[in-house]
């Protein structure tokens, strides 16, 4: 009908996600040099900072005098170990990522038809565009308050503990330390913030796909069965493409999802149990950095279990949406063919994390709970 960019929302993340070494280039898979440079880039950039970062986090973790002082790394630490689990899953199934994002975009069967859709679609990829620019700039901000807020301490301290293999607390070697730290951080960061992105893209685009056929059920309220017909037919099958589409979101979306939700409940643990021991009087702009650091982690933890609830939601309203037909017109075989769609409709569609949960509301719920009584035991340990 029109040409609607499809992936609106995404489409310059898409961008940053290669120059950051994530996403694949269109053109890597030639033989010429500057493919080569393309395919090799991802690991040149990450091996030196992300993984070397977070290995050297984890030795200072592990090698801490006591839990107190591991408490005020780790917390980090388990951050970083989901984004590790993100990354690699990213580059396995970059090749599925790259056709996944390619058929939401140009396949023409998901054209939107009408202006009522268009809006609707532009509408909901604004929305979108809007909640997740605000979380990657929360984000940052967070980032740049743990950078700066170091300097207003009276001792040298690094903004996010790390194993340094010098003696970096003097003037002339305390910034070569900062300097690593805010660089490879802030790559973790964007790493970190532009997965969560494309993880919760990909489920809320196919929310937007099931939207739209329930649309497009309840525009047949009045429609003759000449008309009907051959529209229903055409909407079972965009619903078995979907489905297809949904079982592919899973296999990608899983493997993160897993991981942000069994080491949230950890870090949000740790994070209280650092603010406690910290007090604000004492390091005012770190008690404030790690305050919206949490803040940050609880939204990260909702976003996907809200827009896999989404999807979850409007898959399931497409059985009232076929009662909105003008079904008691149709001639019987038109209504056994609706009668074999219900029964279709039955079988729920869910995105699961691997086995072991499935991805909406309930589970963010239960997130929280955990990571209360963690923290609470923790609180009970240390006394």
């Amino acid at each position: 009908m029109e040409s609607t960019d499809r992936i609106a929302a995404v489409r310059f993340l898409i961008t940053v996600q290669r120059w950051t070494g994530l996403f694949k280039w269109a053109d890597e898979n030639g033989t010429d040099l500057w493919s080569r440079v393309k395919r090799i880039y991802p690991f040149a950039l990450h091996l030196p900072l992300t993984f070397t970062y977070i290995s050297l986090m984890w030795l200072e973790a592990l090698t801490s005098a006591d839990f107190e002082q591991a408490g005020q790394v780790l917390y980090m630490s388990l951050t970083e170990l989901a984004l590790v689990t993100k990354i690699i899953n990213f580059w396995y199934r970059r090749e599925q990522v790259s056709e996944f994002i390619r058929e939401l975009s140009e396949d023409p069967a998901y054209e939107l038809r009408t202006r009522e859709e268009a809006e609707l679609w532009q509408r909901q990829q604004l929305h979108f565009k809007r909640i997740f620019y605000f979380y990657i700039r929360g984000s940052l901000f967070v980032a740049a308050m743990g950078y700066f807020s170091v300097f207003v301490q009276e001792e040298y301290e690094l903004p996010f503990g790390y194993y340094v293999p010098f003696e970096w607390r003097t003037r002339e070697r305390y910034f070569y330390a900062w300097g690593y730290n805010v660089i490879a951080m802030t790559l973790c960061c964007v790493s970190n913030i532009l997965l969560d992105t494309m993880g919760c893209y990909f489920m809320f685009h196919i929310a937007l796909l099931y939207r739209v056929m329930n649309l497009r059920l309840r525009a047949l309220h009045q429609a003759p069965e000449k008309v009907a017909a051959p529209e229903l037919r055409a909407i079972f099958r965009l619903h078995t493409r979907v489905r297809r589409l949904t079982r592919q979101c899973e296999v990608l979306v899983s493997p993160y999802v897993l991981s942000q939700v069994v080491f949230s409940a950890f870090i949000i643990c740790f994070s209280a149990y650092r603010l406690v021991h910290m007090g604000f009087r004492e390091r005012p702009g770190l008690f404030l950095t790690t305050l919206q650091f949490v803040a940050v982690m609880v939204v990260q933890i909702f976003l996907p279990c809200y827009y896999g609830n989404e999807l979850t939601f409007h898959a399931s309203a497409l059985t009232n949406s076929v009662f909105h037909t003008n079904w008691l017109e149709y001639s019987v075989p038109t209504r056994k063919m609706l009668n074999c769609y219900m029964e279709f409709l039955k079988r729920p569609v869910k995105v699961r994390a691997g086995v072991f949960f499935e991805i909406g509301l309930p589970i963010f719920v239960k997130t929280i709970n955990n990571a209360y009584s963690f923290f609470a035991l923790l609180l009970k340990v240390s006394k």
